[in-house]
């Protein structure tokens, strides 16, 4: 059913633009609703061959498999941010005043693949300044 009702609407859609065109350049109507009547076979043709094969090769089903891991990829990465969140309230509730050792900081910059940078760790690079 999803077949005929794509191949329907793209088919349409090809039709009313053959129909438009036709209009814009003032053809006549028995030509322009003959064109409009091939490009609605040509185009429902091409597209229901089009799913046909989709789904006959198997790809339907590795979009399907690719949605899902997306999907759990989504769940995951936010149970991981909610339990993130739970230990940084934790340890704000402790008593703890918030601010990192500097070993949590580097513990951090971990996961998250960023580290800020320090002044020490800049390379300084003379230059020759004429006045």
């Amino acid at each position: 059913m999803f077949k005929l009702g794509a191949a329907s609407v793209c088919g349409a859609i090809a039709a009313l633009t053959a129909i438009v065109a036709g209009l814009l350049s003032d053809a006549r109507l028995q030509i322009i609703l003959g064109r409009a009547f091939c490009s609605f076979i040509v185009s429902g043709l091409v597209v229901y061959i089009a799913i046909f094969l989709f789904d006959r090769l198997g790809y339907a089903s590795i979009i399907h498999e690719f949605e899902e891991n997306w999907k759990n990829g989504e769940k995951e990465e936010e149970q991981a941010v909610g339990d993130k969140q739970e230990t940084e309230e934790n340890s704000e509730n402790s008593g703890e005043a918030g601010e990192e050792t500097p070993q949590e900081e580097s513990d951090s910059s971990e996961e998250g693949g960023f580290t800020p940078l320090q002044a020490d760790e800049l390379r300084h690079v003379a230059t020759d300044q004429e006045e």
